[in-house]
């Protein structure tokens, strides 16, 4: 990589998958290796930031390959910034949560120990890889294989779970949200 191109982001869905951050501990993967795989979930550890992360067909995945320097060179503000795009888009569909930037990192439901969406990045010459996943309507089972951000009593939630939204309805707003809060 050489820090050259445009900014670009690119919108997936993922198979199941248990994503292990730089900070991820094992102890946090609430089941072992075998039982993942019987459950047809796979492990993967990843150079990005951040802890254990579950990875679904039901969430929104948004990796934004941003050259930094256009930004400052200030990691933490781009992550507000993407912090902001899913607090809005949360917002817009009636959901009140905030962004946390702590180490919980994500988005919250408010004064409630659910977590909505996990960001996690890592940046190389400035460039940014990884992203944001956003929980649309995941798979409570398979998601509850991982104590979210080591916190104990901590669940994974979707958008679903507080109104009635289709998957495209929010793909489709979070990109709205990404629009504005990056347009040139």
């Amino acid at each position: 990589m050489q820090g050259k191109g445009e900014n670009t982001l690119l919108v997936t869905r993922h198979e199941p998958a248990i994503t292990m951050g730089k900070s991820a501990r094992e102890k946090d993967l609430l089941v072992d290796k075998e039982t993942l795989a019987r459950r047809g979930v796979d492990y993967v550890e990843i150079d990005r930031g951040g802890g254990i992360t579950y990875h679904g067909p039901g969430q929104v995945v948004l990796y934004p390959i941003f050259d930094l320097r256009e930004y400052g060179k200030d990691l933490r503000e781009f992550i507000a910034r993407l912090g902001e795009v899913t607090r809005r888009a949360a917002s817009s569909f009636g959901v009140d949560a905030e962004f946390r930037s702590d180490d919980k990192i994500g988005l919250w439901i408010s004064k409630e120990r659910k977590k909505l969406c996990s960001i996690g990045l890592r940046v190389k010459r400035w460039v940014t890889m990884h992203g944001v996943a956003f929980n649309a309507d995941i798979d409570r089972e398979k998601s509850s294989l991982i104590r979210p951000c080591g916190i104990r009593g901590t669940q994974l939630v979707s958008i679903t779970d507080y109104t009635d939204v289709s998957f495209e309805e929010v793909k489709n707003l979070l990109l709205e949200e990404f629009e504005k809060e990056f347009a040139a």
